[in-house]
């Protein structure tokens, strides 16, 4: 199982009862209001707990953020452990994956600004790096036998560029959301030297699914779990 090579940075000790809490209600207010919206007042006055107290645990908004996206991470697995046990495509699960992020962001203003902020700060954006040159490393390492989980990490420099510009970049009709996943998965597989057929049967295999409805429903499923597990 994916899910097993791939450890999440959790932290040393669990969380206390009153970081719990605090991230319990910024991550309510990320995802009623959008994390750009969302103050740390805002914070203090869902939990009751005084600002003095949050700033002692997290230092800011970012700090809470690391953690759901952490948690955002730990459920991606999920979307490519499904289409690599239907598929058996490595490939094909990792186009997958990116592809519904970028329909459900381009289709949820408050969840495009969740994503959007996790690749606009360095640090956040630094874990992101790791965790998919991790993740392409055990799925794909393979088929590029020649190729370190480092060599990946340097290649996830110009992947994840290329991912912050599908987010940065909304869609119209001029630039249609089939024209932004064809664009965003052709570029990221051509880093990766992957021949124009099998491109070509990967997007189109990606496309042949209902993506928006396919991520709304992702999205729920993490919610969903998310209220549990907190």
């Amino acid at each position: 199982m994916l899910k097993s090579i791939i450890e999440r940075n959790k932290k040393l000790s669990p969380l206390s009862e009153t970081e719990i809490r605090i991230i319990k209600g910024a991550v309510k207010l990320f995802l009623e209001n959008g994390y750009s919206a969302t103050t740390i007042k805002m914070i203090q006055d869902e939990t009751g707990v005084k600002l003095g107290n949050i700033t002692y645990y997290f230092r800011t908004k970012e700090d809470m953020l690391y953690i759901l996206v952490q948690e955002i991470m730990d459920f991606h697995l999920n979307v490519i452990e499904e289409t690599h046990e239907k598929t058996g495509d490595a490939m094909l699960s990792c186009a997958m994956e990116v592809a519904i992020q970028i329909a459900l962001c381009e289709n949820n203003e408050r969840t495009w600004d969740l994503y959007h902020s996790s690749y606009t700060h360095k640090h956040i954006l630094e874990m992101i790096k790791d965790w998919t040159a991790k993740k392409n490393y055990h799925l794909l390492g393979e088929r590029f036998p020649h190729m370190s989980e480092a060599d990946f990490r340097i290649l996830e420099n110009v992947c994840t560029s290329i991912e912050l510009s599908a987010l940065t970049t909304p869609c119209d009709r001029y630039f249609t959301l089939e024209d932004k996943i064809t664009l965003t998965l052709d570029s990221i597989m051509k880093i990766y030297e992957i021949p124009k057929e099998e491109r070509e049967v990967v997007i189109k295999r990606v496309l042949e699914n209902d993506l928006t409805t396919l991520g709304n429903k992702v999205f729920d499923d993490f919610v969903a779990r998310l209220n549990n597990d907190y």
